[in-house]
């Protein structure tokens, strides 16, 4: 099968372009091609090394006929920036809300965002593909958190501005004044706030390189902690691969994270009172180790490449039964 993917930003670590290179470990078998709108990193390069790499401004159909793909896999591709494709069964997989360029299927990274889509309570389950999230890789020699006597709490997103508002530092201040006995990680946060930030977290505060390689650091954090108070996430990759390695997710209850944080797995946290209730309970050794232990084992039957590999080849065969594999 020669499969085309399409991500709008030629960087590995947003979400798009790392879920399309989940899709070459998930298909090892197949021909793959990625294509993006904008320039690839030399961390994507390298990250797609097994596939053919091109850039594109917009997706024009002659471009695509010339791989003559027997998949098209659309990741988020506005309809402005793509020509209706006539080659291949067209696959949209949507991530998040926006004029999505039309295809002959149309799946979503979450209930949550189908649902925000338009999609009947009936027909949501036949609509949504949940992401598979690979291990993070570790590093040797790995620091046991449960030899620690302090607690290692971390924050990873990417280095824009809108994943780090203006309201956090607040935020932060809060939860550190409660809680000195926890340290606190940032990967990916801005200079400009790095200072702020700092002195919110009483000293206590590290920041740490945005990059591929930057997914390691979960495996020693004792939890991820996500808060945005105007931004709903449709689907958390970074929540899925802490629980991978063990780390505790503590996020906001809202939006795709309902559906990945399973009771017991983890804490879902609406006011401010319930994410400093998740911290008190996180430092009793016995609750850490019972709720990380849980974390994983529902993470990696929920996100493994196995069951991610089976529900995309099942879009795969239901679209070329119902659309025909060429039109």
């Amino acid at each position: 099968m020669r499969l085309l993917q399409v991500c709008n930003v030629g960087r590995i670590v947003g979400g798009t372009a790392a879920c399309a290179w989940t899709v070459t470990r998930a298909l090892p078998e197949g021909e793959h091609h990625v294509a993006f709108l904008s320039p690839a990193t030399n961390d994507t390069r390298q990250a797609f090394a097994t596939a053919t790499v091109h850039e594109w401004n917009c997706v024009h159909a002659k471009s695509v006929r010339a791989i003559k793909p027997d998949v098209v896999l659309l990741h988020n591709t506005a309809v402005d920036r793509c020509e209706w494709i006539d080659a291949g069964l067209t696959i949209q997989y949507v991530h998040s809300r926006g004029r999505r360029a039309p295809t002959d299927i149309t799946v979503y990274c979450s209930r949550w965002l189908a649902e925000e889509c338009g999609i009947s309570a009936a027909n949501v389950n036949n609509s949504v593909l949940y992401q598979a999230v690979p291990k993070p890789p570790r590093q040797e020699p790995l620091e046991r958190r449960e030899l620690r006597d302090r607690i290692i709490v971390g924050r990873l997103c990417t280095p824009t501005p809108a994943k780090w508002p203006a309201e956090l530092p607040a935020f932060y201040e809060r939860l550190a004044s409660r809680h000195p006995e926890v340290d606190w990680e940032f990967v990916g946060c801005p200079a400009a706030m790095r200072a702020t930030l700092s002195e919110a977290c009483g000293g206590r505060a590290r920041f740490l390189a945005a990059g591929w390689e930057a997914r390691t650091h979960v495996w020693r954090w004792d939890a991820l902690l996500y808060h945005h108070p105007t931004l709903t996430e449709s689907f958390g990759r970074t929540v899925a691969e802490a629980m991978r390695a063990g780390c505790i997710p503590i996020v906001d209850d809202r939006g795709g994270f309902r559906e990945q944080v399973a009771p017991g797995a983890g804490w879902l946290c609406g006011p401010l009172e319930e994410f400093d209730a998740a911290l008190i309970a996180l430092c009793d050794p016995k609750s850490r180790r019972e709720v990380s232990q849980a974390a994983m084992a529902h993470a990696d039957a929920a996100f493994s490449l196995a069951r991610f590999r089976r529900d995309l080849l099942q879009v795969i065969r239901s679209g070329i039964r119902d659309c025909g594999s060429h039109r």
